[in-house]
């Protein structure tokens, strides 16, 4: 599970600026802590912000860090993403760190970038109490060769040393990360960091689909019937989601023989290719079938409907989205980042979906999401520690707080705090009210 996360000159980062889920000394929701090691670490977290003040950024940032990780190289130079508001920071490098609980051990990585270049990489195991232990440290040379220092517990043999020197000299480059040689490393550590940011850290963009519903439907009969419940008590008129099997010679027409005989030829290889999140290739007894998601309704006859997923309001296609992930959260060690969780869904809606995930003491994963919805600020759901804010500075860059800064009372209503301007990162509107948008003067340039 995540503890901390740091960015710095990236996007409207400018300075070092961290984000953790660390837990302050406050009594309230006991439920919303686990225990690494020492540490005690929050259930969930809530970011708001006014609108361009890099609630999206942390996420993006998130991402960018997860995506990097997952390829093992920087597929184009990181500068455009600097900083952009203070020409200084065009020659500093992009730093990304990040802190979390795996497998009964405290993992702190980090890399520093510029342009195309991992200039620095480095894997610690965090003692909390104790001195950290290092894993690697990687550092980028002049020549573009590498400098790697390991644990003198990897350096066991000749063939490990050998490796090493490989490594420095023909094997990494500038432009990839150590991390994303862990299978030729076979080291634990190294593989338990990749698999965690590839399996255990999921980023849901407002304008991205999550593509593990139907997946999770053909082979979780507990997830099939989670799905479907939820969707009825969601009151979407959704009664259950379907599987429609069609015969490939009637799914696919004459234009279409190509793309049929190139499925055909992947399918001799694989049982199912999944080609978006609401259809799927199969080959059964030497059949080929395209299987769609459909959402069944009832008619006014009692008579159960079909209808193609893409038919449903936009609301009920995100929550499609979100049913994977909360199901993963009640039930697994993932942690979920989400930009803009109200995005299509109705504020009553998203209310009672957080505090219902908030509110079960038998959660296994994190939640963590960005939101403009205030009637989530609310000490009911989330404890203090758990409540963030972006906000920008007078140079632009932005700047991450927690509500327990300002140590507010139990019984103080947030949400019209919050509206009022007491913890900032709300928009400025003094401009807007004195604008006269019936005055039709044009201004020459």
């Amino acid at each position: 599970m995540l503890i901390r996360f740091v960015v710095e000159n990236f996007l409207s980062f400018k300075q070092e600026t961290e984000f953790n889920m660390l837990a302050d000394n406050f009594r309230i929701h006991p439920h919303h802590l686990y225990k690494a090691k020492s540490l005690k670490i929050l259930k969930g977290s809530v970011i708001y912000g006014a609108n361009g003040a890099g609630k999206s950024n942390l996420i993006k940032s998130v991402g960018f860090f997860q995506n990097l990780v997952s390829t093992g190289k920087l597929s184009a130079s990181v500068n455009p993403k600097k900083f952009k508001l203070d020409p200084g920071n065009a020659g500093k490098p992009v730093n990304f760190e990040i802190e979390f609980y795996f497998k009964r051990k405290i993992y702190h990585y980090g890399v520093q970038l510029n342009d195309r270049t991992v200039e620095n990489e480095w894997l610690y195991i965090s003692g909390v109490t104790t001195a950290d232990k290092m894993v690697f440290e990687r550092k980028t040379l002049e020549n573009g060769k590498s400098k790697i220092k390991f644990n003198a517990k990897f350096l066991k043999t000749p063939k490990d040393k050998l490796l090493v020197q490989l490594l420095e000299q023909q094997l990494l480059q500038h432009d990839e990360l150590l991390l994303g040689h862990e299978k030729v490393l076979n080291q634990t550590d190294i593989s338990n960091v990749k698999f965690w940011f590839t399996e255990k850290l999921v980023v849901i963009y407002p304008d991205r689909e999550y593509w593990v519903l139907f997946p999770f439907l053909s082979s979780d009969r507990n997830f099939e019937r989670f799905a479907n419940r939820l969707l009825i008590a969601l009151n979407t008129g959704v009664n259950s989601l379907e599987v429609e099997s069609i015969p490939f010679d009637t799914f696919f027409g004459i234009d279409d023989q190509e793309i049929k005989n190139d499925l055909i030829k992947e399918l001799n290889e694989h049982d199912k290719i999944y080609l978006n999140k609401f259809f799927q290739a199969t080959k059964e007894n030497d059949t080929f079938f395209i299987k769609k998601l459909v959402a069944q309704h009832v008619n006014n006859l009692n008579k159960n409907v079909n209808f193609d997923l893409t038919e449903e309001s936009d609301g009920t296609q995100r929550l499609l989205d979100f049913i994977p992930a909360f199901y993963q959260i009640l039930h697994q060690d993932v942690t979920f980042v989400i930009d803009e969780i109200d995005r299509s869904i109705h504020p009553a809606l998203i209310y009672e979906l957080v505090k219902k995930i908030m509110n079960e003491p038998r959660t296994k994963g994190q939640l963590i999401f960005t939101t403009h919805e205030s009637n989530l600020l609310d000490l009911n759901i989330f404890r203090q520690d758990e409540i963030w804010f972006a906000e920008k500075n007078d140079e632009g860059a932005t700047e991450l707080y927690s509500l327990s800064e300002f140590r507010p009372r139990p019984d103080l209503d947030l949400r019209k705090g919050y509206l009022k301007g007491r913890f900032g990162a709300i928009p400025f509107t003094g401009d807007l009210k004195n604008l006269d948008w019936n005055d039709a003067k044009k201004t020459r340039v």
